[in-house]
Protein backbone atom coordinates (compact mmCIF):
# COMPACT_ATOMS: atom_id res chain seq x y z
CA UNK A 1 0.00 0.00 0.00
CA UNK A 2 1.34 3.41 -0.94
CA UNK A 3 1.42 5.97 1.85
CA UNK A 4 0.90 9.68 1.12
CA UNK A 5 4.57 10.57 1.53
CA UNK A 6 5.61 7.88 -0.97
CA UNK A 7 3.04 9.12 -3.49
CA UNK A 8 4.29 12.69 -3.19
CA UNK A 9 7.94 11.63 -3.43
CA UNK A 10 7.16 9.64 -6.58
CA UNK A 11 5.43 12.60 -8.21
CA UNK A 12 8.28 14.98 -7.43
CA UNK A 13 11.00 12.52 -8.49
CA UNK A 14 9.18 11.82 -11.76
CA UNK A 15 9.07 15.55 -12.50
CA UNK A 16 12.79 15.80 -11.81
CA UNK A 17 13.52 12.82 -14.08
CA UNK A 18 11.46 14.29 -16.94
CA UNK A 19 13.30 17.59 -16.53
CA UNK A 20 16.63 15.75 -16.60
CA UNK A 21 15.63 14.04 -19.85
CA UNK A 22 15.42 17.46 -21.48
CA UNK A 23 19.11 18.11 -20.81
CA UNK A 24 21.58 16.85 -23.44
CA UNK A 25 24.32 17.26 -20.82
CA UNK A 26 22.56 14.98 -18.35
CA UNK A 27 21.47 12.38 -20.92
CA UNK A 28 23.36 12.95 -24.20
CA UNK A 29 22.05 9.89 -26.07
CA UNK A 30 18.32 10.39 -25.55
CA UNK A 31 16.45 10.50 -28.88
CA UNK A 32 14.78 13.77 -29.86
CA UNK A 33 11.34 12.13 -29.79
CA UNK A 34 11.84 11.14 -26.15
CA UNK A 35 12.92 14.68 -25.23
CA UNK A 36 9.85 16.09 -26.97
CA UNK A 37 7.58 13.65 -25.14
CA UNK A 38 9.15 14.62 -21.81
CA UNK A 39 8.59 18.30 -22.67
CA UNK A 40 4.97 17.60 -23.62
CA UNK A 41 4.31 15.69 -20.38
CA UNK A 42 5.91 18.38 -18.21
CA UNK A 43 3.65 21.05 -19.66
CA UNK A 44 0.79 19.99 -17.36
CA UNK A 45 2.68 17.98 -14.72
CA UNK A 46 2.21 19.24 -11.16
CA UNK A 47 5.05 21.14 -9.53
CA UNK A 48 5.98 21.21 -5.86
CA UNK A 49 3.59 23.94 -4.77
CA UNK A 50 0.67 22.26 -6.56
CA UNK A 51 1.40 18.97 -4.82
CA UNK A 52 1.65 20.89 -1.54
CA UNK A 53 -1.84 22.31 -2.17
CA UNK A 54 -3.09 18.77 -2.83
CA UNK A 55 -1.56 17.70 0.48
CA UNK A 56 -3.37 20.53 2.27
CA UNK A 57 -6.67 19.59 0.63
CA UNK A 58 -6.42 15.79 0.92
CA UNK A 59 -3.62 14.85 3.35
CA UNK A 60 -4.75 11.23 3.40
CA UNK A 61 -3.73 10.99 -0.30
CA UNK A 62 -0.67 13.29 -0.59
CA UNK A 63 2.19 13.96 1.79
CA UNK A 64 3.88 17.33 2.19
CA UNK A 65 5.84 18.45 -0.87
CA UNK A 66 7.80 21.25 0.73
CA UNK A 67 10.48 20.61 3.32
CA UNK A 68 9.54 22.10 6.66
CA UNK A 69 12.39 23.49 8.73
CA UNK A 70 12.84 21.91 12.14
CA UNK A 71 12.92 24.27 15.13
CA UNK A 72 16.40 25.70 15.46
CA UNK A 73 17.34 25.15 11.78
CA UNK A 74 18.60 28.15 9.87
Amino acid sequence: MTIPEERTRSILQTREFLQDLLSPREYPRVPRAVREEARRLLRHYPCGWEVERAHEAVPHLYGPALQKKAPGDT
